[in-house]
């Protein structure tokens, strides 16, 4: 495959169950954070309505109504923690858990490159996987900056980070990873979610969403 081109950005969690947010950037100042002082088990905020969210087992995405808008949660259920995103040749962009650094690790797969190679050369080919993906959602991105985060990830430093990007230029913030901004031409955007689970993997899948101009 030659030499590899490094990932636009890349995301974590603080814990192996990677729950992303889509939100455009000018719904930051309407995304409610944790109570300073949660009650219990109650974490307040928009992050409390997500944990909500994911007390359905089956739960892979749903819109979440931010001020006068919508985001979107997407439980990616790679099982690591870890994603990247990536740009596909036709400008696509795709969203991957676990990150190939994580395929390629000794500890993980990093005894079988071809297999891996062959993986990622599947998961970004430029055409929509006809029958293999499902749609996961709509989000508008009125102002063409794409606030992408863990839910558990503090806003404070997103607005410095979205006056930053660009269309070229994704730019993150957050402790560890937890959130980037995607530069996007303005307007609405569909995401795809395809689950890849290669015989060879055990039962770690590669599950990949791509976001896609609607």
């Amino acid at each position: 495959m030659g030499k590899r081109e490094k990932p636009l950005g890349k995301l974590s969690s603080i814990n192996a169950l990677l729950t992303l947010v889509l939100l455009d950037s000018e719904q930051i100042p309407h995304w409610e954070p944790l109570d300073e002082e949660p009650e219990g088990d109650d974490m307040g905020g928009h992050p409390q309505k997500v944990t909500e969210l994911l007390e359905d087992e089956d739960f892979v995405s749903a819109e979440l109504k931010v001020g006068k808008g919508k985001a979107l949660v997407l439980n990616l259920e790679g099982m690591t923690g870890e994603a990247e995103i990536r740009r596909l040749e036709d400008g696509t962009l795709a969203l991957l858990e676990p990150p190939r650094d994580w395929w390629d690790d000794e500890d993980n797969y990093g005894e079988r490159k071809d297999e891996v190679a062959q993986l990622f050369a599947d998961a970004l080919g430029s055409a929509p996987k006809v029958g293999k993906e499902k749609r996961a959602g709509r989000i508008l991105v009125p102002s063409g900056k794409l606030v992408v985060f863990d839910s558990n990830e503090s806003l404070e430093s997103a607005s410095k980070a979205a006056k930053k990007s660009t269309p070229e230029k994704v730019v993150g913030f957050g402790e560890n990873d937890g959130g980037v901004v995607l530069g996007l031409t303005p307007g609405p955007y569909v995401l795809w979610r395809r689950v890849i689970e290669p015989p060879w993997a055990d039962d770690q899948p590669l599950v990949v969403a791509y976001l896609r101009r609607a």
